[in-house]
């Protein structure tokens, strides 16, 4: 079931205290059912930026803010030229004009005249956001400013620290230039390798730190004198005087091999600071140069290979394929060593038979300045196995091989020429439902095979079988048609099996369940696994609905003259409609309701649910509720007037907002309800026209409100203005009420009690 909602319901005239509570509640959550107003004038007055501080008639406002002028009033805004956020003092604002929803202000200072105009329905301050870029790398107290260097920031120059203003997302460009015997080392705190010319987007306030430091001579050597070495990873010819500042970090590094100016080829061998081949060299804080050499020998190119090639050896603990050239210095020694066990890139297996030079599989070799000329050459030789992979389709099924059990995949190794026999059973049992029927060998015929030299795959090959199980819901609910048949209820893979299923009597098929779906009789299951099909067959459909009328805030068993009440049922309506119009129409979305002789007032049409206003001057009985549809058959219903039937909608604070969990009520608040169905009032509106505003229209009988287990006497319990068959209840809460707690709340007219609304407390 589906209450009325307030835009099927509520309509709006602003005026007393009352009616502006419900045009709050219309203009918060239906805006599209205000209707327009000619003596108030609601106007949001906002800046660009959500902390920034402006005046409205001399009052200060943050961010933004909605205000109620009459029509014709005239107001002050004011706002700085220069607005520094509350919040971030490294974030400002700059003023640049006011604009409004009719264009721009013709006075662009910070302080405008407007006029509360209908038309207008907001004014901003349009301001550009900037964000402070702080330089922070040297004070400079006292003038002339004695710093290490200067920072260019977008064109401009800045010797020491300074805060330089930038638009928000404006892009900024940076530039280092070091002073005379000091050198730039990186935008940060620590050394870092960014360019001295740097740039990028400000999108936040930002701190730069450029970092300058005293420089020092560097002399780098290498002996034989007049080969190359990398400094900070680029290539410099030795010697070579660099200056580098102190307590920075620089990376050494040599090329190795390479050949000298005779063409003689050189190999690393040490640095005279007992650095790595490649590592990191700090300089010191000091003035006096500093001298670094890198030593060399001559290299003795090593080749290293297999018989047969290709084949991977272990050199000084790492696994290398093979062949490889290495380009070793005289005087060093390396270990190799070839695994007694080795495989090609094609899976053969190999035995390790012997070394070119005689030694044992595991040797250390000494490399002398005698080599250098010729180089070195070292073979590891190996015999051929044979070797054998037994796979299935599918995989993991249990096989026989040389009377050992295989369980697939799985290898064996043998010498070559062997005769190898396999087995397999003719069927399998696999999972729930899955059975395996071997149809051939891909590799071995008749499943035996004589080992040649290498690799080969051999794959027993199964047809796999699914097993078909039928249902039917209920279980004696009809009978099978199936094509093809099976004796055991299994299918080779890839069968397509069709299925007919004919209802028994009283029943129909409605689909199918479990592995097959839709409606479709007979339908296709292609066997790509076990399956379970359930046809579902159905008695026919219950009878629909019936018909009911009640209060449209709430379920009662009866509903009171002149209240908003609710159809439900089935196929009421071939469309949704709805309509908060004054008067309220007698058709909407092609129905029409019919009472004692008259037409009723129509809120909300749907197929479960129709909402309308019962005439006001109906006395307490039993009555018929007619609804008429376009191209259809009357229907009828039978339903209860009382005098009261009352039923709640909301709980409103006193200024008119909702009362929620986020803002609960308070210990002594004036809140109002909204509801209908509290019987006559002492003037009875006509039906389906909006209440007048003035003056109050109370109820005719008198109205309780309970709260909290407590009776408390309304200040005003009437028509609520400016809406239709809506009644409004204003009462003061006890101050007693326990804070922090959810109390009930709810109305009783003439004995008879209300719902009740759930209402949070502060």
């Amino acid at each position: 079931m589906e209450s009325i909602s307030f835009n099927r319901v509520l309509h709006l005239k602003i005026g007393s205290f009352r009616a502006r509570a419900a045009g709050w509640l219309l203009a918060a959550v239906f805006p599209a059912c205000l209707p327009a107003q000619d003596n108030v004038v609601l106007t949001r007055v906002s800046a660009t930026g959500p902390d920034v501080l402006f005046q409205v008639d001399q009052q200060w406002v943050s961010g933004s803010g909605v205000f109620a002028w009459p029509s014709g009033s005239k107001h002050t805004l004011r706002i700085d030229p220069l607005v520094y956020s509350p919040l971030m003092s490294t974030t400002r604002y700059l003023f640049s004009g006011w604009t409004s929803s009719a264009g721009p202000l013709s006075n662009g200072s910070g302080e405008a005249t407007i006029t509360a105009d209908r038309h207008i329905t907001w004014y901003n301050a349009d301001l550009q956001m900037q964000y402070a870029l702080t330089l922070s790398y040297y004070p400079c107290p006292d003038l002339p400013c004695m710093s290490p260097g200067t920072v260019w920031v977008n064109g401009a120059s800045y010797r020491g620290d300074a805060t330089v203003w930038v638009g928000a997302g404006s892009s900024v460009s940076l530039e280092a230039v070091p002073n005379s015997g000091y050198i730039f080392a990186g935008w940060s705190q620590g050394i870092d390798t960014l360019a001295p010319l740097y740039s990028f987007v400000l999108n936040a306030p930002t701190i730069v730190y450029p970092h300058f430091t005293t420089a020092r001579q560097i002399q780098l050597l290498t002996s034989p004198s007049g080969l190359q070495l990398l400094a900070d990873r680029t290539p410099v010819f030795t010697p070579i005087l660099l200056e580098w500042g102190w307590n920075t970090t620089h990376a050494l590094g040599v090329v190795s091999p390479q050949r000298d100016q005779h063409g003689v080829l050189w190999v690393y061998h040490s640095w005279s600071d007992g650095g790595t081949r490649d590592h990191a060299y700090q300089v010191g804080a000091m003035m006096t140069p500093d001298t670094i050499e890198a030593r060399f020998v001559p290299e003795v190119q090593t080749l290293l290979g297999t018989e047969p090639s290709g084949l991977t050896l272990t050199v000084d603990g790492t696994s290398l394929p093979t062949p490889k050239v290495f380009d070793w210095g005289a005087g060093e020694t390396h270990t190799v060593a070839a695994p007694l066990h080795a495989m090609d890139a094609a899976g053969g297996p190999w035995a390790f038979r012997a070394w070119s030079n005689g030694g044992a599989s595991t040797q250390t070799i000494l490399l002398t300045a005698d080599q250098a000329e010729g180089g070195m050459r070292l073979t590891a030789q190996y015999d051929p196995l044979s070797r054998i992979r037994v796979e299935s389709i599918p995989n993991g099924l249990a096989l026989t091989v040389d009377g050992a059990v295989c369980q697939t995949p799985c290898e064996i190794e043998c010498n070559v020429g062997s005769t190898v026999r396999l087995a397999a059973p003719a069927s399998l049992a696999g999972g729930d439902g899955v059975r395996y029927d071997l149809e051939s060998w891909d590799g071995a015929a008749g499943g035996s095979l004589v080992t040649s030299a290498g690799f080969r795959k051999i794959t027993a090959r199964y047809g796999t079988w699914y097993r078909l199980t039928l249902a039917s819901l209920p279980a004696a609910g009809g009978s099978w048609q199936i094509a093809p048949a099976s004796s055991d209820g299994f299918y080779k893979g890839g069968t397509p099996v069709v299925l007919g299923f004919t209802p028994a009597d009283g029943m129909r098929f409605q689909g199918w369940e479990l592995d097959l779906e839709g409606s479709a009789n007979p339908a296709t299951v292609v066997m790509n696994g076990p399956h379970t099909v359930r046809a579902v067959a159905q008695a026919l459909p219950p009878a629909p609905p019936p018909l009911r009328v009640t209060n449209a805030a709430a379920e009662t068993a009866a509903v009171a003259p002149g209240s908003i009440a609710s159809l439900f049922g089935a196929d009421l309506s071939s469309t949704t409609a709805s309509s908060t119009a004054d008067i309220l129409p007698q058709s909407l979305g092609g129905i029409t309701l019919r009472c004692a002789g008259r037409l009723l007032p129509l809120l909300y049409v749907s197929p479960e649910q129709v909402n309308f206003q019962l005439a006001g001057d109906l006395d307490p009985g039993i009555y018929r509720l007619e609804l008429h549809r376009e191209g259809g058959i009357p229907r009828q219903v039978d339903f209860t007037v009382a005098h009261n039937a009352p039923g709640l909608f909301a709980a409103l604070h006193g200024s008119g907002s909702p009362i929620t969990a986020d803002a609960p009520a308070r210990p002594g608040e004036r809140v109002v309800l909204y509801g209908t169905g509290f019987g006559p009032y002492l003037v009875m509106p006509p039906d389906g026209f909006r209440v007048p505003v003035t003056p109050p229209d109370p109820l005719a009988d008198s109205l309780e409100v309970h709260a909290a287990g407590r009776i408390l006497a309304p200040e005003f319990a009437g028509a609520a203005p400016g809406l239709i068959g809506i009644a409004s209840v204003e009462v003061v809460l006890p101050v007693d009420l326990e804070p922090g707690t959810t109390f009930s709340l709810g109305v009783s007219v003439g004995g008879i009690e209300s719902n009740a609304l759930q209402v949070p407390l502060r």
